[in-house]
């Protein structure tokens, strides 16, 4: 998709801006999702605030890695339908 002159395609740049929303799209949730469990109203709130900072940081971890795989697949199925539309 990277021409050999004049720099990325109007397709590959709406593939990564469209990745980079999505990723930071399931980042936000999965944080909205972790506020909503029982486990956040029930044990967390009750925890030292040193357990607090390694839980988040666990679940910090887990969220940046499922955002990354998230941008991932984002990436190659935008792109995959631009390059279709190449095709036309």
């Amino acid at each position: 998709m990277i021409l050999l002159k004049g720099g990325l395609s109007i397709g590959m740049l709406s593939a990564f801006l469209g990745a980079f929303v999505g990723a930071v799209a399931v980042f936000i949730w999965s944080h909205i999702y972790a506020t909503k469990t029982p486990f956040y109203y029930m044990s967390y709130t009750s925890y030292s605030v040193i357990q607090k900072v390694l839980v988040y940081l666990f679940f910090l971890l887990f969220a940046l890695i499922s955002a990354i795989v998230a941008f991932y697949i984002l990436l190659f199925s935008i792109a995959a339908i631009f390059a279709s539309f190449d095709n036309i």
